[in-house]
């Protein structure tokens, strides 16, 4: 179908024709999204196990001040044997799961 195509009026006859188009068109947009993904570094696997070492880094802690964090279990972790793993994508939902809210946001919700 090209972009004379476009104005056809939608018939039984020319139905496959516009399946094929609609199919070339979501293909061709899914691999710029996945380029766009890429560029922007979205789309790259946070659900996989982390070191202390990584945690830290995401949380801006040291070892001490994270080791302390589990020990309270306040933070998201696991424990297999003495290792302690983490998931990137569950510590930035932690993060974010408690946000300080501006002046601008208690105003609204007063008012």
């Amino acid at each position: 179908m090209n972009k004379a195509d476009e104005k056809e009026e939608l018939t039984l006859q020319n139905v496959p024709k516009a399946v094929n188009y609609l199919i070339n068109e979501i293909a061709e947009m899914r691999v710029l999204l996945e380029h766009v993904e890429s560029q922007l570094g979205l789309g790259v696997d946070k659900h996989r196990p982390i070191g202390i070492e990584d945690a830290c880094r995401i949380l801006n802690q040291t070892k001490n001040g994270l080791n302390k964090m589990i020990r309270n279990r306040s933070v998201p972790h696991y424990l297999k044997g003495k290792t302690v793993y983490f998931f990137e994508d569950e510590l930035v939902k932690w993060v974010e799961k408690d946000p300080v809210c501006s002046y601008q946001d208690l105003y609204r919700r007063s008012h």
